[in-house]
């Protein structure tokens, strides 16, 4: 059964993970082709070192603009695809 929790929102849409199915492996790179504004998602490990964040701008939520390049764990890089929000680098 599906566990969706929101991650945040980009352009408009929510974006939902499964955390039933989340993996912890290798960490997968997007470029964004919508602003993320990145929620604080319970049960998920820390964020802000995977996205380039400097120590001084860890709270959230913070929005990530359009056309960065990020480095997430699958299930929130493959949400953003899916989406239609991002592509995968």
């Amino acid at each position: 059964m599906a566990n969706l929790v929101q991650h945040g929102t980009a352009g408009g849409t929510a974006i939902n993970v499964d955390m039933s199915r989340i993996e912890h492996g290798a960490p997968v790179k997007v470029r964004l082709s919508a602003s993320y504004a990145m929620i604080d998602a319970p049960g998920l490990p820390s964020r802000p070192g995977l996205t380039g964040a400097s120590g001084s701008n860890l709270d959230y939520p913070r929005t990530i603009a359009n056309g960065t390049t990020l480095t997430l764990l699958k299930g929130e890089a493959d949400a953003l695809v899916t989406a239609g929000k991002a592509s995968y680098v």
